[in-house]
């Protein structure tokens, strides 16, 4: 993709069409007077009858910011939200959320659900999240929902994502962007949305090419997303299509001695990723009276995952330095292995729930229940093939590659779920919610050769099943006392008691024998089976607003987890080769602030939150050095316990908008210092500024910087071994970093016409 003629001739019709429409969206307190309370997204409650800290946005404020993606608008506005770049590809972060993954790496705990219009795209395999297949353009507000929210399923230990699409009736017009800068970053979005009488239509697409501020870093994305409807005064119907094809190149930590001499450099490569996604999603309501509401979904959602990986071989350490790996006395050595996967993961189900939205017992009420059933099945392929390594770190094969592993997993998961609402006054209202879940996971297939050199059969079928409660309440204190507000509106007091449930996933299933332990993604073998994680928290908070212009919040939480599932590397075997076990009670919890609002022509926000994530149990864990012994209030590794965003735009002149944010993110451990004994990554502070100046009402220009002040920071760190620094064999014990990326701008116009 070197030149976007198509965009250029959008954006040049579009420059000279008439200006006869409203300007481009200016910044305003967001609308969040409904919140999704289920993964469907037709249904809601009022804000002030919601019992968390739930945090919504617009796709205006998304647009405002010039994010890259989700994950990046997240990281820089949502409180309790950050990023490790463990892969260091802006599409692949580790995102965590009051110290809960939502990560694309298989290995990585997760404790986030994700849902695209009531879909869960956390895939069936491993959990996993593959941000680069949310198309940013396509979503016109999102729900950020804490806890342990039964309603939204499996995984929801500490939190749900829940994702709401445009429409041609919701966005009409046309608006076309084109960018580029740094890092040889080119990037160009379109969408078209429009109606007629009772049919929409909605198309927005992306295509984006880097290469990427470290070597070997090359990187494209194509995203399409497709919507066509039908309404009419009692009906809605919507049929959505998403497509992604890619290829991101993650390049992952460095050790701190190349890092000092070169922040560019990698480790070892390639490390590359190509998914191709095809998902489509038909969702339908019908109001039968003004009381009675169904609503559901079907969809197919296919994923074809094929992975290559340049890792260092087991063997490397029989050779005493970089240069005998290399060199071998003439001759290159099988000190690396190249590790191909491929996973094709396909995903169907249904969803249907009933509203009634009328009285009980004379009192306002809304009740909302359903079901839901979803089958996947994934076909996991792997092949090693023996490699050395070229002088730049690469890899170079030596032979022809071996299948090691063939697996099949098939996922079925079904639920049923109910929730209240019921409003005992106008400031009192009570919430009740429960779901049943049953997940059924079949393994078949080989994995790795025993030493008798036979395949281990991964043959197995387990099977879960919990009901989970939810209890929770909100107040308005000023109203049950009729006291006046004065400046303070909507003070609002919530406490709410939920509980989750997580079953292990295929890929936990297949590598949980410390006796046989597996490489990621993934050798696997015929294990016992693993506990299910279960998730109990407690959230209290006040809300409110000062007047009209600016919104306020609070909140403290307390999610303790049993049975948690974590991966655990072995002596020797680098940084993913372990195995899966469960590690008794972990804690997670802390404290958010938020503040957003406008004043004239000032806008801004500043939100500081707090997680204290704990282990509370005594095991035994190992990482690349050695075996780790945790006692109860050693700190989880990569877990910042401090956040502090603030963001502001001023309108400097009319039609010219200024504006930054900045991020401190206080010091973590590395992973795999359970023992909290190594030095931490450090702390950080990051700086972004941004300006749009509208040169005609249809016509915006815009640019953005980031990490202005060039700050030299990491952002992730790990414990290993680095077996290129000429040490004895085994490698020098070392911390990997993961370096945030350096000052970079880029600049770009946008258009729009209806």
């Amino acid at each position: 993709m070197k030149s976007y003629p198509l965009a250029l001739l959008l954006v040049t019709l579009t420059a000279m069409a008439r200006a006869d429409k409203a300007p481009l969206d200016v910044f305003e307190l967001p609308d969040v007077e409904v919140v999704g309370i289920t993964p469907l997204p037709s249904l809601g409650l009022p804000l002030r009858e919601v019992p968390g800290n739930v945090q919504s946005v617009e796709d205006e404020a998304m647009e405002r910011q010039e994010s890259l993606n989700l994950p990046r608008f997240m990281n820089r506005n949502l409180n309790s939200v950050n990023i490790n770049d463990v892969q260091n590809n802006p599409y692949q972060p580790d995102v965590t959320y009051r110290g809960f993954n939502a990560s694309p790496l298989i290995g990585t705990p997760i404790g986030l659900s994700v849902y695209q219009d009531g879909v869960r795209v956390n895939e069936p395999f491993a959990d996993t999240v593959n941000w680069d297949l949310i198309p940013q353009s396509a979503i016109a507000n999102l729900d950020l929902i804490p806890g342990s929210n039964p309603l939204f399923g499996l995984n929801t230990l500490g939190g749900a994502l829940s994702i709401r699409t445009k429409s041609g009736f919701s966005h009409p017009g046309t608006r076309a962007e084109i960018y580029g800068g740094s890092f040889g970053r080119k990037a160009f979005e379109f969408e078209h949305g429009g109606f007629q009488d009772r049919f929409d239509w909605f198309i927005t697409g992306n295509l984006f090419e880097d290469d990427g501020w470290r070597d070997h870093s090359h990187s494209n994305v194509h995203q399409l997303f497709a919507k066509v409807g039908w309404e009419d005064e009692t009906t809605d119907v919507d049929l959505s299509y998403t497509f992604a094809k890619n290829k991101l190149t993650g390049n992952g930590p460095l050790p701190e001695s190349m890092l000092q001499a070169d922040r560019n450099a990698v480790y070892t490569f390639p490390d590359i990723t190509e998914p191709e996604l095809h998902f489509f999603n038909l969702r339908v309501s019908h109001q039968f009276s003004p009381d009675w509401l169904l609503a559901g979904n079907a969809y197919y959602r296919g994923n074809a995952l094929d992975t290559f990986n340049g890792d260092v071989a087991e063997d490397c350490e029989r050779f005493a330095t970089f240069g005998q790996c290399l060199s071998g006395g003439g001759e290159l050595i099988p000190s690396a292995v190249n590790r191909k996967s491929r996973s094709v993961e396909d995903g169907t189900g249904v969803q249907l729930q009933l509203s009634y939205l009328g009285k009980l017992f004379d009192l306002d009420n809304k009740l909302i229940f359903g079901t839901s059933y979803d089958f996947g099945t994934t076909d996991f392929t792997q092949s090693e093939q023996e490699a050395a390594f070229t002088s730049s770190r690469g890899t170079t094969p030596l032979d022809d590659p071996e299948t090691a592993t063939q697996a099949r997993a098939t996922n079925q998961y079904l639920g049923l779920f109910a929730t209240d609402t019921l409003s005992v006054t106008p400031w009192l209202h009570l919430n009740a919610s429960g779901r049943w879940n049953r997940a059924e996971i079949e393994l078949a297939g080989f994995g790795t050769e025993e030493e008798a050199g036979e395949r281990t059969s991964l043959a197995g079928r387990h099977v879960f099943d919990r009901f989970n409660p939810s209890a929770g309440l909100t107040l308005q204190p000023l109203d049950a006392l009729s006291l006046p507000g004065g400046s303070i509106k909507d003070l609002t007091f919530y406490g709410n008691y939920n509980e989750g449930f997580r079953v292990p996933t295929p890929v936990e299933l297949t590598c949980a024998d410390p006796e046989a332990p597996c490489s990621l993604p993934n050798s696997f073998i015929a294990d016992p089976p693993l506990k299910p994680v279960i998730s109990n928290t407690f959230e209290v908070g006040l809300r409110g607003q000062f007047g009209e212009a600016v919104r306020w919040t609070t909140a403290l939480y307390r999610t303790q987890l049993y049975n948690d599932i974590l991966f655990t590397n072995v002596p020797g075997g680098g940084l993913a080769r372990g195995f899966f076990q469960n590690v008794g009670k972990t804690l997670r919890q802390g404290a958010e602030v938020g503040l957003q609002g406008h004043l004239g022509r000032f806008n801004g926000y500043a939100n500081y939150s707090f997680v204290e994530a704990t282990y509370e149990t005594r095991a035994t864990l190992q990482n690349a050095l050695g075996p780790e012994i945790i006692r109860p209030g050693d700190r989880i590794p990569a877990i910042p316990q401090q956040l502090v965003k603030l963001g502001a735009e001023y309108e400097l002149l009319t039609g010219w908008f200024f504006g930054g944010d900045l991020q401190y993110v206080s010091s973590q451990f590395l992973r795999g210092d359970d023992q909290n004994r190594l030095p931490k990554v450090s702390e950080y502070v990051v700086v972004n500024l941004h300006m749009r100046y509208r040169i005609h009402k249809q016509v915006e220009l815009f640019a953005l910087a980031n990490n202005v002040l060039d700050a030299n920071y990491e952002n992730f760190g790990v414990v290993n071994r680095n077996f290129f620094t000429g040490a004895p064999a085994g490698g020098t014990p070392e911390r990997f970093l993961g370096p945030g990326a350096p000052i970079a701008g880029w600049a770009g116009v946008r258009v729009r016409f209806d």
